[in-house]
Order: structure tokens, then C-alpha cells, then sequence
């Protein structure tokens, strides 16, 4: 039995097609056919069962149960392969999302610069993206350490993470509207307006669907985008209003935020994470302890 015979069989669950399996990784049918041959071989089961033509292709029970650890069992190859060539080449991908980035980017700098004392800066290469996205490529192995945003009852069994700030969130208005002249609100009290938010790589997606089930209502949203600096140019504009946690600090003096009043909130907490199963070189160690230390508030 070969690695690559799990990558065939993932893709050949997938495909349904021998002939589609060997045109995606640029070999022979039979290549793929022998694989099988093996896999059945090791697991002493049938895991395919071929129709009257090559287009009709049944998985077994056991060829059904196989399929449910490929993927992960090729993600895991993939992972210590990446992690393998960067221990030799002593590098790591930081995820940094834009709103972390934003509110720690002084500190992530000083940080840099104190790594770059004992250790070279150009090893370091940064990812940016959204939590959401970011959580996904950590447990890929697409990126070392990250600076995760997630909320306060979010647990993931594969990562290991270490927070390093807490913070309500609040809702961001112009001064031109309205709600400006309120110190609180509740959430309910923003059935009528119309909101700008961060798309779907933020956690943020998940406060505003709390708050819009605990709150009772339906948000009305004009437009969702990625770029902070952005959104806040909206909310000074009155175009919209934004739920975001208040560790980000309204870059215009005309924005506005208020506090919500709603019982049993959800926190926003920032965290440093890595995987459970990663190894730590020297050099993250020490990038860990300097961020943590250049990170708290």
C-alpha cells in the first residue's frame, strides 16, 4: 500500500471515474485500478463494486467507511509534509486576520523587530485572512501560528490556543444618525436600520447572528466587505450601521460606539493558536512569548 493510494481513492469516491481519477493526477488507468487493488488487499474488503460500464461505480459499505478517514488521512500526510520541509528551512506562516492586524499592529512590529534580533525576519511569512479562514488553514497545516478571533464558548478540539485579549462587542454608528445621541441601546432597537458588516471569514458573522436571534430581528445589510479601513469610511458616511468587537478603534472622529444592553452577550476573545500535534521550533517558541508579552492589553 502506497500514500497516494488514498489520494486516488478520495478523488475516486469523488469522481465516480476511474478515467476522470487518472486525468486529475496525470497517470495511467490502471494506476488507479492497481491502487484499489491494493487498498482492498490491506483492508481484506471490497470497497468498489463496478457496474456493466466504467461509468457505474458502487461503493461498498466498507468503501463508504474507508472514504470518511481518506480525507483526513491525506490531510495528515499533506500537514507533515509541510511541517517536515519547514523545520528544515526553519520557517513559519503567521495568520494574522485584518482586524488583529489592525488593533496589534504597533505591538505585532515591535514584536518583528525584537525576533529579528536573534533570529531572521525573512524566515517569517504572513497569511492574512479572516478567523474563520485562518482556523481552517491551521488545521490544514497551511499556516504555523495564527491570531484567532473567536468567540467566548468556541472550542476546537485539534488546536491549542492561548488567549490573550477579551472584549465586548459594540455597535459602531455616524454621528450623523440618530442613534448616536443614545449611550445604549438594546438590538432590538435596530430593526430599521441598515447595517455594513465583515464578510464571512470573520467571526464576527456569528456575534450578529446571536444578537439578531436573541434580539428578534432580521439585519438589513447594505454591504459586507473584508477591509476595516473600509467599513469604517461607511459608518462615517451613514451608509450603515456595524457590529464589531471594541478592540477596533473608529478611525474617524465622527464615528460613534454604543453599548449593548442585551443580557447573556457573547464575548469576542483573541488568542494565539497552533495545532495540537505541531511541533514548536526554537523560533516559535520565542515568537510566541514575544507576541504574548507585546499582545496582552
Amino acid at each position: 500500500m502506497k500514500t497516494e493510494d488514498f489520494k486516488y481513492f478520495n478523488e475516486l469516491y469523488t469522481k465516480k471515474s476511474f478515467t476522470k481519477v487518472a486525468q486529475t493526477f496525470n497517470v495511467s488507468q490502471p494506476s488507479i485500478s492497481t491502487a484499489l487493488k491494493r487498498l482492498e488487499s490491506h483492508f481484506q474488503s471490497k470497497l468498489v463494486i463496478r457496474g456493466n460500464s466504467q461509468n457505474e461505480l458502487k461503493f461498498t459499505p466498507a468503501g463508504e467507511q474507508l472514504y470518511r478517514h481518506t480525507h483526513s488521512i491525506t490531510t495528515e500526510i499533506e500537514t507533515a509534509m509541510h511541517e517536515l520541509n519547514h523545520l528544515k528551512s526553519h520557517s513559519t506562516t503567521i495568520g494574522l486576520p485584518p482586524m488583529l492586524k489592525s488593533a496589534y499592529f504597533a505591538k505585532i512590529a515591535v514584536a518583528s523587530k525584537e525576533f529579528d534580533k536573534q533570529f531572521n525576519i525573512q524566515n517569517m511569512h504572513i497569511f492574512e485572512a479572516g478567523s474563520n479562514v485562518l482556523k481552517k488553514s491551521l488545521i490544514d497545516g497551511d499556516v504555523d501560528i495564527a491570531l484567532l478571533g473567536s468567540l467566548d464558548s468556541d472550542v476546537t478540539n485539534e488546536l491549542l490556543q492561548e488567549p490573550f485579549v477579551q472584549a465586548n462587542f459594540k455597535i459602531y454608528v455616524s454621528s450623523k444618525n440618530p442613534l448616536s445621541q443614545k449611550e445604549s441601546l438594546s438590538f432590538s432597537d435596530l430593526k430599521s436600520e441598515h447595517f455594513v458588516g465583515l464578510d464571512s471569514s470573520f467571526i464576527h458573522n456569528r456575534a450578529m447572528a446571536y444578537f439578531a436571534s436573541t434580539g428578534n430581528i432580521r439585519p438589513k445589510f447594505f454591504m459586507k466587505t473584508s477591509d476595516i479601513n473600509f467599513l469604517m469610511n461607511m459608518i462615517s458616511e451613514n451608509l450603515g450601521i456595524a457590529l464589531l468587537a471594541d478592540i477596533v478603534k473608529p478611525t474617524m472622529p465622527d464615528i460613534i460606539t454604543l453599548s449593548i444592553k442585551d443580557d447573556h452577550q457573547p464575548k469576542f476573545v483573541g488568542s494565539i493558536a497552533f495545532r495540537k500535534n505541531h511541533l514548536l521550533t526554537s523560533e516559535e517558541r520565542m515568537l510566541l512569548t514575544i507576541l504574548s508579552k507585546y499582545s496582552l492589553t
